[in-house]
């Protein structure tokens, strides 16, 4: 194992209690599990500074609402502003856990090192909602976001962790087969592309905060209590995996993943068919690191490292937007 990686892990063993699901989940439960994993990770991933900026915002779409935020360091531009360049977010927590108090730090760090606004999309959570109810949360942001500026897609890079992956990925092939113009580039750590979890590497120990047993019970809390996963049609089953879609027609991907993951099967499974049908991929799959490493780029210097190729490969795709980053590494990596 990676030492960095070694470190973390200690780290994360020191909360508890550990985050786990039982096999009888009540709401309250989830509710529980919530306030440990936020309790955990705003402990490891970057603080939210004094200079960073944030607005709330509820997007409606044919009587639906969607909250959002707006994030940007020291100060929030227009997001209407057609020179205004924009990172759509969609965050991780296997459809189960996550929201802006527990992502605002990550995204305040990521707008101000690429000096960029960034959208975290609030989308609705199982077991209260479905995941049939979180892709129509995600669809109707972005047509809102078309309905403002039809060209917002030459100003705007995707990015998304886990299975917040698995819904850029839907995004992106209903963008497709509606004929609407995808974003410059997606940057996607540890996506999930599939609920099957046909080819999860049971050889990999489980790490500390995503273990196989969880991957399932978040996946029958996402598709309701009352459908069987094995009982699916494989239209639905279809939808909740989109690794087997279209790919012909995506932007630019810039793909990560740990060799301790135990989804990396799966992330290199989809990673062929998109480069079957042609689509342009940088994968930085690092040795000895864990499920979505570049959100705890504060305890490892490679992944550190990483996090500059990205703001690198982001700025390429932004060509046209002439913006200067933040970066503290440039010697170093």
């Amino acid at each position: 194992m990676d030492p960095d990686s070694k470190a973390l892990e200690e780290m994360m063993m020191l909360f508890y209690p550990q985050l786990a699901l039982s096999n009888n989940i009540t709401v309250d439960e989830v509710e529980v599990f919530r306030k440990r994993a936020k309790h955990m990770f705003t402990n490891l991933y970057p603080n939210r500074p004094s200079t960073c900026m944030v607005k709330p915002h509820v997007f409606q779409y044919n009587g639906n609402s969607v909250r959002i935020y707006f994030i940007q360091h020291n100060k929030l531009n227009d997001w209407e502003d057609p020179d205004t360049p924009l990172i759509l977010y969609l965050h991780g927590g296997g459809f189960v856990f996550g929201d802006i108090d527990l992502y605002v730090g990550v995204e305040c760090d990521l707008s101000k090192r690429m000096n960029m606004l960034v959208i975290h999309v609030e989308f609705d959570l199982a077991p209260e909602h479905t995941v049939d109810k979180i892709l129509v949360d995600i669809t109707n942001v972005y047509k809102i976001l078309l309905h403002i500026d039809p060209n917002i897609h030459q100003r705007l890079v995707g990015m998304g962790d886990s299975s917040g992956g698995m819904l850029w990925i839907n995004l992106l092939q209903w963008m497709i087969s509606n004929n609407i113009s995808v974003p410059q580039g997606i940057v996607l750590h540890s996506p999930w592309p599939s609920l099957n979890f046909d080819h999860i590497d049971y050889s990999k120990r489980s790490m500390i905060y995503l273990t196989i047993d969880m991957m399932f019970k978040f996946r029958q809390l996402a598709i309701g209590e009352e459908k069987v996963w094995s009982n699916l049609s494989q239209e639905e089953k279809h939808k909740y995996s989109p690794i087997d879609g279209l790919y012909q027609g995506f932007p630019p991907l810039y793909i990560t993943v740990g060799t301790r993951d135990i989804c990396i099967h799966e992330v290199y499974r989809m990673t062929d068919f998109a480069l079957d049908q042609g689509v342009q991929i940088t994968l930085k799959a690092l040795d000895g690191m864990m499920h979505a490493y570049p959100l705890f780029h504060l305890w490892s210097t490679k992944v550190q490292c990483v996090q500059e190729d990205i703001l690198r490969w982001m700025k390429e795709q932004l060509h046209k937007f002439p913006f200067e980053t933040q970066s503290k590494l440039d010697n170093f990596c």
